[in-house]
């Protein structure tokens, strides 16, 4: 039943998750939603290109959104540490 659910998916709810993250990245505290909703939005987009290509499963849908997932919060945790250190870093 989840597997027709979830293999009946097209590449716009990929870009609907991805604006819900995102949404939810304002209304939450943290950073962590940001990178995982680029990554939805990238995903989708990837989607829209290959479709219909016959070897563009949900399997490979999910497998290529947990690999941008962990490659946009890699780069998003190399952006937020690369910055400057401050002379006093308890200041707020």
């Amino acid at each position: 039943m989840i597997a027709g659910l979830v293999s009946d998916l097209g590449p716009w709810t990929w870009m609907v998750l991805g604006v819900l993250l995102l949404c939810l990245e304002i209304v939450l505290p943290g950073v962590y939603l940001l990178w995982i909703g680029i990554a939805a939005l990238a995903t989708g987009l990837v989607s829209l290109q290959l479709w219909e290509t016959g070897w563009w499963t949900w399997h490979v849908q999910v497998l290529v959104f947990l690999a941008l997932s962990l490659v946009a919060a890699y780069l998003g945790k190399r952006i937020s540490t690369s910055r400057e250190t401050s002379d006093q870093p308890l200041l707020n």
